[in-house]
């Protein structure tokens, strides 16, 4: 008999639809006292990873480029028979590439806004100027789906 956790872990493909679906990551740095630095992030699915932007000078990047490993979460259900999840760990990439912050950006405004490039492609543009790219890099998976229960 399968146990429960195999009955309620999420193949590959859910995964997949699961993260591109989903508006909000909990992402987790390591602060420079140990302590985990937890932050709520909205985020775009780009070539099968996790892609954020943000101000240069923040927390979670000085966190990043001092130790890139970190780890992700996403969930919902507001009962314990709804409660779904993906708990990921991996590294985290700090990348300065314009071109890609505006590719996240461009991507955020159809997920968030319901908006075309052709209307936000100039805000996308002027507000990512001072962001960098951070791009989440997987190494080991968990998920969840307590409905299958």
């Amino acid at each position: 008999m399968p146990s429960v956790r195999s009955r309620i872990a999420l193949n590959e493909d859910e995964i997949a639809e699961y993260l591109e679906t989903q508006r909000t990551v909990i992402m987790v740095t390591h602060n420079h006292d140990g302590y985990p630095h937890v932050v709520p992030m909205w985020f775009s699915m780009l070539d099968g990873l996790i892609h954020m932007h943000t101000y240069k000078r923040s927390q979670k990047v000085v966190n990043i480029e001092r130790d890139p490993r970190g780890a992700i979460l996403i969930e919902d259900g507001d009962t314990y028979n709804e409660l779904r999840g993906v708990y990921i760990r991996g590294n985290f990439e700090v990348m300065d590439d314009q071109d890609l912050c505006y590719r996240i950006g461009l991507k955020s405004a159809a997920k968030y806004q319901g908006a075309t490039e052709d209307q936000a492609g100039e805000a996308v543009r002027l507000a990512v100027r001072k962001r960098v790219a951070i791009v989440f890099r997987p190494d080991k998976t968990s998920s969840w789906d307590h409905r299958r229960i």
